[in-house]
């Protein structure tokens, strides 16, 4: 882009602040930061710079990670070729993390953009401005960890001084003034499952006695306005409540107790009393095996493909608990290299017995299969199975699909009709979560996160699906359904090449990827 024969430098100013302290304010620091940026452009209009209309603003957001709306509508409009130069009023305005920043620059390299610091007064065009940007961001991410270890060694001093220093609010204590106050309706809910928990044989017990009585857990709001309603209790929730020594009005900190500012609910001797009980009863657990569950085919049943042991085992979805048969279980660090699916134990076991019993007489039970069988070898992928009796003796049949509430049984005319990949539907996730923020339909990443009741973290992985080539992206969009139920490409496969900015590294990974 020209005008009158003189190249016009498209300027894009971002400009960031760490908390959203003073924001609410008519000139802000945001603003201070974003005038600085207009004054240095104004004085650079000679060389053909000028300032470009979209405002990159993030305020409240820590330059420890790259997380940010604006950032990302910034690197949006950048990869579409809108901006030539990013100014800033500072180094660690833009990244105060060195493999953040070096990425970021490797991003702005490829399209050709520069970077420039007001206040530092250099841009990337030139190797020493290269190389006194990474000084300088070394030093930001040290002050970054500095302040970090400060903020932990205040902490630290105040929990010593027996001050509480946050978290969430317990049942007994409302929070005054950063100070926890005593409710003495909680307080005596809190003393009264005490007393159960000093008497009771088992900690199943004391819940059970808790519901009964209609105990639930505190109710509260947090400062962001969610709240937190009460619900009765269960062994875990009732275990922090009775090991709670901050009820003794004292406070611990890294196993050290000290007396605190607060008032206690509970009394010394009572509290000891219980975590005392509490302890006997989770030494007595230790060392003790799990309920084994009985396998009828335990050292009968081998895989047809690789020749392993298949072991039985269960998965839980939705409430309901489903075992299988499976060689592919991890032993120690190793895992079985065998492609063959897990297999059902309600259709294998079935058709077991009705495939033995014109041979060993019908109403069989196990006892007199096992005294008659030498050896069952079964193939999922066939769905067929192979039993070799004591006798020498062999037969070979195939499996009787169990009909299921909620499952298909193959004869359906959609049975061949299949689904989406999942990585499919996780990259039109990540583009949706993209629009919401970058068309303000969103208020922050946190927000989406929140409403799709999914972690931050968990958010954080299906958005780099976003870094991807723009064609990767298409064509991960339209991947043919799914039938037999491999999906063809995982999210966790694509991960390795998000990981790079160069796209044309990343096509050709794509395609290796592809086979």
């Amino acid at each position: 882009m020209s005008e009158g024969g003189r190249k016009l430098v498209r300027c894009a100013i971002y400009t960031r602040k760490s908390t959203e302290e003073g924001l609410e304010q008519a000139f802000n620091s945001l603003d201070a930061q974003r005038e600085a940026g207009e004054a240095f452009i104004v004085s650079q209009q000679g060389r053909g710079w000028m300032a470009i209309a979209e405002s990159y603003d993030d305020g409240g957001f820590s330059g420890a990670n790259i997380e940010r709306p604006a950032l990302r509508r910034l690197l949006e409009d950048l990869d579409h070729g809108r901006i030539d130069c990013v100014v800033v009023y500072k180094v660690d305005r833009l990244s105060r993390s060195l493999l953040d920043f070096a990425r970021l620059m490797e991003r702005f390299d490829r399209r050709g953009v520069s970077f420039v610091s007001v206040t530092q007064e250099f841009n990337t065009t030139t190797s020493m401005g290269r190389l006194t940007l990474n000084i300088l961001l070394s030093f930001a991410q040290f002050e970054r960890e500095i302040i970090g270890e400060r903020t932990r060694d205040k902490l630290s001093a105040a929990r010593r001084k027996g001050k509480w220093i946050g978290g969430w609010p317990v049942l007994g204590y409302d929070i005054q003034e950063g100070r926890l106050v005593v409710n003495e309706r909680e307080a005596e809910q809190v003393r009264a499952t005490y007393e159960i928990a000093s008497e009771a044989p088992s900690l199943e017990a004391v819940v059970k006695m808790c519901c009964q009585r209609g105990y639930q857990t505190k109710s509260w709001t947090s400062r962001g306005g969610k709240s937190h309603l009460s619900r009765p209790f269960h062994p875990m929730t009732l275990r922090l409540l009775l090991s709670n020594v901050l009820y003794t009005g004292a406070v611990s900190h890294k196993g050290t107790v000290y007396p605190g500012e607060h008032a206690r609910i509970v009394d010394q001797q009572l509290w000891e009393k219980v975590h005392h009980r509490l302890q006997l009863r989770s030494t007595s657990q230790r060392g003790r095996p799990h309920r084994r569950q009985p396998s009828p085919l335990a050292g009968l049943l081998f895989c047809a493909a690789c020749g392993q042991a298949l072991r039985r085992t269960y998965t839980r979805r939705h409430g309901e608990r489903y075992q299988y048969y499976s060689c592919r279980i991890a032993r120690g660090k190793q895992k079985s290299p065998c492609s063959e699916k897990p297999i059902a134990a309600g259709d294998l076991e079935p058709s077991l017995l009705l495939g033995l019993e014109p041979i060993l007489g019908t109403n069989l039970a196990w006892d007199t299969v096992r005294s008659s069988v030498e050896r069952i070898s079964c193939q999922a992928s066939s769905q067929r199975v192979s039993v070799c009796f004591r006798d020498g003796t062999q037969v070979e049949f195939g499996l009787r699909k169990t009909v299921r509430p909620g499952l298909k049984t193959g004869t359906e005319p959609d049975d061949n009709v299949g689904r989406v990949p999942r990585v499919s539907r996780l990259m039109a996730l990540a583009i949706k979560f993209e629009y919401l923020v970058r068309e303000r339909r969103a208020s922050s990443y946190r927000a989406v996160a929140e409403a799709g009741h999914v972690s931050r973290a968990r958010l954080s992985q299906i958005l780099r699906l976003t870094e991807l080539a723009p064609e990767i992206q298409e064509e991960l969009l339209f991947l043919p359904k799914v039938i037999a139920g491999n999906d063809p490409i995982t999210e966790k496969a694509l991960r390795h090449i998000t990981r790079s900015v160069d796209w044309d590294w990343q096509r050709k990974h794509f395609q290796s990827l592809k086979g």
